[in-house]
């Protein structure tokens, strides 16, 4: 899929992934945040910035906010949201900034394994001195909480099978330090972050899910009513009675300085 095709699966339903499923990943956000020390006057760009929830964290503390994404109509919300950042509809791997522009560049899960070329464009826009944040799943995913949802699409869906092996690979060890250092970069020791996404019920959880671009692919594949069921019966496990639906979540994130 092209960047130019990104909208199709991520734009379908993104004022329900706005509303319902980016929020929840804060915890991710304040991390990369931190870690890479965005603050007053931070020139600050993130890379695959969805609907911009990450860039309106970045702006409230202080930041000079930029972001890219691929799909227009999360970019529409994006900049309902934080209406005096920059925000911008392109590619990741040709990211229309000059050379040395960023203190601080981000991207939360939005860089995969495939994805080198825009990590090669990261540190290009990076002034000396500045840091790139990228976030991933752990590698062990597949046998955590989290990974229950990926199963859910991926067994019905032969695209998503072959292109998440794909994707996942930056959650190998040592595969993101080598990214970065292929571009440049010298990465510090790889960090962690866990937390639970938190859904009212089981309906909240499959709507949430259902928003997500993997979701859109295996719709187009089996249709709805089969995706909704998958989902249906992996996370009503995790289900507990007067609380919710919790699920568990490793994120990885590795920060990677360019070189003065």
């Amino acid at each position: 899929m092209s960047w130019e095709e990104v909208d199709k699966g991520w734009g379908d339903q993104a004022h329900v992934w706005a509303s319902i499923m980016e929020p929840r990943w804060w915890p991710e956000f304040d991390a990369v945040l931190r870690a890479t020390e965005v603050g007053q006057g931070t020139n600050y760009l993130d890379i695959a910035c969805g609907s911009g929830f990450m860039i309106n964290m970045a702006a409230r503390r202080g930041a000079q906010a930029h972001g890219l994404d691929a799909s227009g109509r999360l970019l529409t919300l994006a900049k309902r949201r934080t209406p005096g950042a920059d925000i911008r509809h392109g590619d990741m791997n040709a990211l229309p900034w000059s050379n040395e522009t960023f203190d601080v560049a981000t991207s939360c899960r939005g860089i995969w394994g495939p994805n080198q070329e825009a990590v090669v464009e990261a540190a290009r826009v990076l002034k000396p001195g500045g840091c790139l944040g990228l976030s991933f799943f752990s590698a062990g995913r597949e046998s955590s909480q989290i990974g229950k949802a990926f199963h859910a699409i991926r067994r019905i869906s032969e695209h998503e099978i072959e292109w998440s092996q794909q994707l996942g690979e930056i959650g190998l060890e040592g595969r993101a330090e080598e990214m970065c250092e292929n571009a440049g970069l010298v990465p510090r020791d790889r960090q962690a972050v866990q937390f639970d996404l938190e859904g009212a019920d089981i309906e909240h959880e499959i709507r949430a899910w259902m928003s997500a671009g993997p979701a859109w692919m295996a719709i187009q594949e089996r249709g709805a009513e089969e995706v909704e069921s998958s989902i249906r019966e992996e996370l009503s496990q995790l289900e507990e009675p007067g609380i919710g639906v919790r699920t568990q979540v490793q994120i990885e994130y590795v920060v990677a300085t360019k070189p003065t």
